[in-house]
């Protein structure tokens, strides 16, 4: 630690001045490899879904609803089925379209923070949100691509 001293009055102009210069040395930080994308997918998901919100939310969306007899997202993949079939297959697009824009607000919204090891802030998926995930792709999948499959190597609507 250098002690105190006053301030020095300026040199007269057109006289040299001393400049001191330090200079500190590092080691390099190692770099490190980038990572692929299904490793970055890896260490995102846990942060951002819980293992067992997942599952409950997955089993809560295919068990079946008493008195009715089908799962949640059966059920909405019918309705997208009954609107494609009874109306035309572009409003059942149309419907699955909407759904997975409101899921997706509904995800997006802030939520649940958690801290990563890295320290950033994260959302996380909440039971009902991770319902909706599941709701959401089960029945786009079972009312809007499942007929369309059969479409397709058929020629017939289901």
């Amino acid at each position: 630690m250098t002690p105190w001293l006053p301030p020095q009055a300026p040199a007269p102009y057109g006289q040299p001045q001393q400049i001191d210069v330090h200079v500190t040395l590092h080691q390099p930080v190692p770099v490190k490899p980038d990572l692929t994308w299904w490793q970055r997918l890896a260490r995102a998901v846990p942060y951002r879904v819980s293992p067992l919100v997942a599952v409950t939310a997955t089993v809560a969306a295919i068990y079946p609803v008493p008195g009715v007899g089908y799962g949640v997202g059966r059920i909405w993949g019918s309705a997208l089925d009954h609107i494609g079939t009874a109306i035309h297959f572009a409003a059942s697009h149309v419907a699955a379209a909407v759904t997975v824009a409101v899921v997706a607000a509904r995800i997006h919204r802030p939520c649940r923070l958690r801290t990563t090891l890295a320290g950033d802030l994260v959302r996380r998926l909440t039971f009902l949100d991770a319902v909706g995930v599941a709701v959401t792709f089960i029945g786009g999948i079972w009312g809007v691509l499942w007929p369309d499959l059969v479409a397709a190597i058929t020629g017939v609507r289901a």
